[in-house]
């Protein structure tokens, strides 16, 4: 306190500009709820900096281990192939917060969401430098793909979690409905789009 006021208190910046494009998610791994709780009471974060950076990272995930090198046309083409992800979270984040915060606009909850995606996007970037930098890559992915899988859904789960419950200021039993109904229509519209492009059947057969 410096003449009778008191000084501000200091918190992490959330600030979305381009040299916040992983901070911010790899900040949230570290401490999910706080860092949600913050993230709700700063700034909202810039939408369109959480789309293109899950899509460039895909997109170069995607051109590394299809062609062993960073193929920039490849990955602009796997943006736009793998362009239903993005839109199957937007469904997902559209009819959770309807349910359970309708309150709360769909732009706001859908940004704060996207920046919970950082244990996808470390997996991503991993198998990525594998590829480009290990000597017997596909032995190396493969043993790494495991449990990356696994370690990715769960922390996933924890940051959704944490989204609800800090970043949507729910209540501890709706926040865990809202991520058990998040995670459900996830999959329910990734199954339906391999159903619809003919590619489910073969992968069960």
């Amino acid at each position: 306190m410096e003449n009778g006021r008191t000084a501000p208190r200091l918190t992490i910046g959330y600030a979305s500009t381009s040299s916040d494009m992983l901070s911010t998610p790899m900040r949230l791994m570290a401490r999910p709820l706080r860092g949600y709780r913050e993230l709700a009471s700063a700034d909202e974060p810039s939408l369109v900096i959480g789309l293109l950076r899950l899509m460039l990272v895909v997109g170069a995930f995607v051109s590394v281990t299809a062609t062993g090198r960073f193929a920039p046309v490849e990955m602009l083409l796997a943006m736009f192939s793998f362009s239903w992800i993005p839109m199957a979270q937007a469904v997902g984040v559209a009819v959770t917060t309807r349910a359970f915060a309708p309150a709360t606009p769909f732009r706001r909850a859908y940004a704060l969401y996207l920046e919970s995606l950082g244990p996808w996007l470390l997996v991503f970037l991993v198998l990525s430098g594998a590829c480009l930098f290990a000597p017997q890559p596909a032995s190396i992915v493969f043993a790494l793909l495991g449990p990356a899988i696994v370690i990715a859904t769960g922390w996933s789960l924890v940051l959704v979690f944490a989204l609800f419950r800090a970043g949507l200021s729910l209540g501890r039993l709706r926040a865990v409905l809202a991520t058990a109904t998040f995670f459900v229509i996830i999959h329910v519209f990734v199954l339906g789009y391999y159903l619809a492009a003919g590619q489910l059947w073969p992968i069960l057969r």
